[in-house]
């Protein structure tokens, strides 16, 4: 879904990403994946939240423990009460716990929205990468800023987005331990690039900027309360086992076609 924000005087976009897989030199993890689901109004985002929701509340019933073993309760249950005070601990529907047929329900909703990945290869990684929690933390922010570039310029190529004016960027990430160190700000090296340009000393390639004016927001969100971010970690773990499966087998054309509805997909390094 998409608006063109041409003609309006604020343009907002909202960013909900989240992670699958790990940085890291085991055998065994072979792709790292970050992204998520992005709209351009605060209604948009609203009524996703509301619709995901719905849909998940009508199937977490099957994957509660509990429920399956109180007879007193009936199907509607969970979508009768407030879950935060529900007695039970509803599980968080995550993408390697779901039944196929329910995982491409809710991926079918999914796909009707903005939707944007990172792929990164973590056997092209250099070694320094993986030295310390903060060098993988500041990683993790480099790709953030890669994708969140990304999505900017698509939109603007689209005419979705007028670079001439002012722009609000907000980013929703699933809340974990901060990784990067003190003296690392992704709120404002994402601006700085956006609004400023950066230069790569090392290769004397300067980049510029492509937003006259930006604004960046981050907000660190618990995915159990928050839908779209819920939905970016069912949308991220899809893409990594298409990967997965490509790499196995061969078959990017299959890779391909599966991933086909993303607006924009980078992959690293």
């Amino acid at each position: 879904m998409g608006n063109d924000l041409l003609g309006k005087e604020e343009q907002i976009i909202y960013i909900n990403m989240d992670d699958s897989g790990r940085l890291s030199q085991e055998e065994n993890e072979l792709v790292f994946v970050y992204g998520g689901v992005f709209f351009l109004s605060l209604k948009e985002q609203e009524d996703f939240s509301r619709q995901y929701k719905a849909l998940v509340t009508s199937i977490k019933s099957k994957y509660c423990k509990n429920f399956q073993k109180d007879s007193q309760l009936d199907k509607n249950f969970c979508s009768s009460h407030n879950h935060q005070n529900c007695k039970y601990s509803c599980p968080e529907l995550k993408s390697n716990m779901l039944k196929s047929s329910d995982r491409r329900r809710l991926l079918n909703f999914i796909k009707k929205y903005d939707t944007s990945v990172a792929v990164v290869s973590n056997h092209k990684l250099k070694d320094y990468i993986f030295d310390s929690k903060a060098s993988k933390g500041r990683y993790k922010d480099y790709v953030i800023k890669r994708e969140v570039k990304k999505i900017v310029e698509n939109l603007i190529s689209q005419n979705r987005l007028n670079p001439k004016k002012h722009v609000k960027l907000v980013l929703n990430l699933d809340e974990q331990p901060t990784l990067s160190n003190g003296y690392y700000d992704l709120e404002s090296t994402i601006k700085e690039e956006l609004q400023f340009g950066v230069m790569n000393y090392d290769y004397g390639i300067s980049f510029p900027p492509i937003l006259s004016s930006v604004n960046v927001k981050v907000k660190y969100k618990n995915s159990y309360y928050n839908y779209p971010v819920q939905a970016a970690d069912l949308l991220v773990g899809e893409v990594r086992h298409c990967y997965y499966h490509y790499l196995q087998n061969d078959d990017f054309e299959t890779y391909r076609k599966r991933t086909s509805f993303l607006n924009t997909s980078i992959y690293l390094p």
